[in-house]
């Protein structure tokens, strides 16, 4: 990361003309990787299968150990890709929105452009090593966050549509063997279709919910009341209960349930898919940017102060709500995509 120094002071004192150029600086530098004797060796020596999932599984990008199912699964497709010698293919199932809470949404903000950012830096070292290079494809679940959250489909077709801009604009600025790419489930599946299939998977899930624990109950309202787009507080209880409980089940029939037979989506047998919260064995845990796992897509993109330099960081809203911040206007090479980065914020978390 290109980087100036900064010491921490007040917000009409740090140096606007300096912040800009280090954006900038972050965003159009392409990393310029060099194998290192350790690596050649490696590739020499155990073959460039093993150092392809040794950078996979690097401890400076990821969030935590890879499980052992998980760890040979990836070697798996990591062994084939390269024998058949095609670009290693890493999705990124995400979102498709922007949490409602934050003032600048339906936007997008930095956490997506510091998100691609680490992205192209935690995948060049196997681009540099791999001709057939690497593919990094998000893939968005918009198709049915209106039904879960309560979000305008028009919103959800302006965050979709920025951030299919700052997919292509980001592709001006990897090595010639990396490529950004931005699909949605609904290229693979009509959103009629996956309705009806949500319905059947709902009746199971609402017969199973009265099993639950009413801990469990409520912790799962608690977490549907965190995302849902509208004020509750004027309704009646029971249409509160029955909107955080169909929210619920939205959610539980996508993550639990079998609607994708004949949509591989982000978890063909050739990809990677990786996440930056919750993976368990679905997916590679990775940090969402340099300094955080936060999902960009429900999180806040700023900057701190660390050691006297500015570094990325992507908040949680309770995180977000809770630091002090300022706001600095900046002129940067992004700034058509969304009105949001056309300024950006520090944070102070301490």
């Amino acid at each position: 990361m290109t980087s100036v120094q900064i010491r921490p002071s007040p917000p009409n004192k740090i140096d606007m003309m300096n912040i800009t150029s280090t954006l900038n600086k972050l965003i159009s530098t392409v990393p310029d990787y060099q194998l290192t004797k350790k690596d050649r060796k490696q590739v020499k020596f155990e073959g460039m299968d093993e150092y392809i999932f040794h950078k996979i599984k690097s401890s400076r990008y990821t969030g935590s150990a890879i499980p052992p199912e998980l760890a040979e699964k990836v070697r798996d497709i990591i062994r084939d890709t390269v024998n058949n010698n095609k670009p290693i293919h890493i999705s990124i199932p995400f979102g498709g929105y922007k949490k409602p809470q934050f003032s600048s949404a339906p936007h997008l903000d930095w956490a997506e452009v510091f998100n691609t950012i680490q992205l192209r830096e935690y995948l060049t070292p196997i681009a540099t090593a791999y001709p057939p290079g690497v593919v990094i494809e998000y893939f968005s679940d918009e198709i049915f966050v209106s039904r879960m959250n309560n979000i305008p489909q028009s919103d959800l077709d302006l965050y979709n549509g920025e951030f299919a801009s700052l997919i292509k604009f980001m592709n001006k600025f990897t090595t010639k063997n990396m490529i950004f790419r931005f699909s949605k489930i609904r290229d693979q599946i009509t959103f009629e279709e996956l309705h009806r299939r949500f319905d059947r998977e709902m009746v199971k899930l609402r017969k199973d919910w009265n099993s639950l624990t009413e801990v469990e109950k409520s912790f799962r309202l608690r977490k549907a009341e965190r995302n849902y787009n509208q004020d509750l507080s004027s309704v009646s209880k029971q249409e509160r209960h029955e909107l955080l409980l169909n929210s619920t089940l939205v959610h539980d029939a996508f993550i639990f349930g079998d609607w994708d037979h004949g949509v591989s989506w982000a978890f063909a047998d050739d990809m990677i898919p990786v996440g930056f919260r919750y993976t368990g064995t679905w997916g590679v845990h990775i940090k969402s940017s340099r300094s955080s796992t936060v999902q960009f897509w429900v999180g806040k993109g700023g900057m701190r102060i660390h050691d006297d330099c500015p570094i990325s960081t992507i908040l949680t809203y309770k995180q977000y709500v809770k630091s002090g911040k300022s706001t600095i206007k900046v002129d940067t090479v992004v700034q058509h995509i969304s009105p949001i980065l056309k300024a950006i914020e520090f944070f102070n978390c301490g």
